[in-house]
């Protein structure tokens, strides 16, 4: 059996090259000599140009191929393209969270103390709600070692924020109690799932960090969600995404809008009141399909204005709020920041920010 998964490993390109090979002899026309320049590098440029629209226009099974190779692939051998890491049972995990760990994040720690201490300069807390991997959390559905790094990487950054005195809920044993009810995280998806985030939002309200509010909120479920999870770009795509065993993900969104005079949404960068809760973040926070923001309203009691933004990393949209003319003219009373740890491996989360100033 293995020699025949050693072998498939290989042979699947092959036939796919194969494929792309005869159909380039069918259908890629030179160029007639009418067409062919008299410089050489002209006639290169021709013929390169040439195959490049065979590739574009001509190959009208090229994606098809591709997403089948690649369900074939994850069926036989149980891998997808770089950027995934395979689990059990069609659990798919982001190469992110299995990124080298650096041995030092003082920095990263250093730069979000000195955000603390420029919010706590206008009378703001900061509270910051670290996001763990999926694989620390679904431990049970990959290879318990392939979870190491990341496991090491959320034990340092929780410590080191409460060596600094940063307030920080231990979001990763909320997340592993939901996940042994059911889902904390989607199976082919980064993110965690509506009762992930309903599990983190009830998490910190008990956890007596922030004070509760009184606020009611008319709750309003909006139509469930079908979608391909962000994984699957990975192994296949979504035509083919059945046949590899990769199902669907479900989600059931929810909006909570504040009941009496006066209330509503805010959208980023809104008009804010001095003394709001703000939520900043990333795509968990984000996306409304998770509804993060709405299961913080629900158990904290208080309304609370989204500035999270989509694609940015955690320490971006921060920075971005800090130099608004909103934080100088409407100082908040609570700052929930949250913050995927996966991103402390990544060189670039604070961009070209040079070394930790004070002023964040």
């Amino acid at each position: 059996m293995q020699i025949l998964l050693r072998y498939a490993r290989y042979a699947l390109p092959v036939v796919f090259f194969g494929y792309a090979a005869v159909f380039n002899v069918e259908y890629a026309r030179f160029p007639e000599p009418t067409e062919v320049p008299l410089d050489a590098s002209a006639l290169k440029g021709a013929l390169t140009a040439r195959l490049d629209n065979v590739y574009r226009q001509s190959l009208p099974h090229r994606d098809s191929a591709i997403g089948l190779i690649g369900a074939l692939r994850y069926l036989t051998v149980g891998e997808g393209r770089k950027g995934v890491v395979a689990g059990h049972d069609g659990w798919l995990f982001t190469a992110e969270e299995v990124r080298e760990a650096p041995q030092d994040i003082s920095r990263s720690l250093d730069r979000i103390a000195r955000v603390r201490d420029r919010l706590e300069a206008v009378g703001a807390e900061l509270v910051i709600v670290p996001v763990p991997g999926k694989l620390d959390v679904h431990v049970a559905e990959s290879n318990p070692e392939t979870a190491a790094g990341i496991v090491r990487l959320y034990d340092g950054f929780l410590a080191g924020l409460k060596l600094r005195g940063v307030a920080v809920l231990d979001a990763r044993a909320v997340l592993r109690a939901e996940a042994r009810e059911g889902l904390a995280f989607f199976r082919t998806d980064t993110h965690w799932t509506p009762g992930g985030a309903r599990a983190v939002a009830r998490g910190l309200a008990t956890s007596g960090v922030i004070p509760l509010g009184t606020t009611t909120f008319a709750v309003t479920t909006v139509t469930v969600a079908q979608f391909t999870g962000d994984l699957v770009s990975f192994v296949t795509n979504e035509n083919f995404a059945s046949l590899a065993g990769l199902r669907p993900e479900i989600a059931a969104p929810y909006t909570a809008a504040a009941e009496g005079p006066g209330s509503g949404n805010l959208d980023i960068f809104a008009e804010t009141a001095p003394g709001a809760t703000l939520l900043i973040g990333t795509s968990y926070s984000a996306n409304p399909a998770w509804s993060f923001a709405e299961a913080l309203k629900l158990a904290l009691g208080r309304d609370v204005l989204n500035l999270a933004v989509e694609g940015e990393g955690p320490a971006r949209p921060m920075l971005d709020y800090l130099a608004s003319p909103y934080f100088r003219d409407a100082p908040p009373a609570v700052v929930i920041w949250e913050f995927p740890v996966r991103y402390l491996s990544d060189p670039t989360i604070w961009g070209d920010q040079g070394p930790v100033q004070s002023d964040a």
